[in-house]
């Protein structure tokens, strides 16, 4: 875990700019909602910052939809993927079925109720005192979510990037 937030810490470094960018967007908006501002840092992209609406967050990250979220679930609890796959199947029956149809060859690293879990922790860090920020990172092979602080004092104490 130490490792993860060193990582974090480094690629928010490198991103000062947009770090600052977002910040300022977020510090100007008077309620949280889906349009609430987010950072998305996709480490190794030619593209790699990009200051989006949290409800964008699907649009720029390959996510499975919906109807696997059970599957997903059951998974992560431990079910072996036969079990998990017969069980969703016999509880969502055909439309669980085109769902997995249209997985084949896709490899999303996050689930729907992942981007929901997005969008909460973005809610939780915008009702803190100082205001916190949702980040988020895809690596390639996963993603991670973190608040950052959007207190300036804090933001310009960190080292420009180098």
């Amino acid at each position: 875990m130490d490792d993860l937030r060193v990582r974090h810490e480094r690629l928010l470094e490198s991103h000062h700019g947009a770090l600052s960018e977002a910040a300022e967007r977020l510090l100007a908006e008077a309620h949280w909602s889906l349009a609430t501002t987010a950072l998305l840092l996709a480490s190794g992209s030619p593209d790699p910052s990009r200051v989006v609406p949290v409800g964008d967050l699907g649009r720029w990250i390959d996510h499975l939809g919906p109807d696997l979220d059970c599957f997903v679930r059951l998974r992560r609890q431990g079910v072996r993927t036969e079990e998990a796959y017969a069980r969703c199947h016999a509880l969502e029956g055909e439309t669980f079925l085109r769902a997995w149809q249209a997985l084949q060859g896709r490899h999303p690293l996050v689930s729907h109720d992942d981007l929901n879990g997005f969008a909460v922790l973005s809610q939780k860090g915008f009702s803190r005192t100082p205001r916190n920020m949702l980040v988020v990172v895809n690596w390639g092979d996963q993603v991670t979510a973190f608040l950052v602080s959007c207190e300036r004092d804090k933001r310009e104490k960190q080292p420009p990037p180098t």
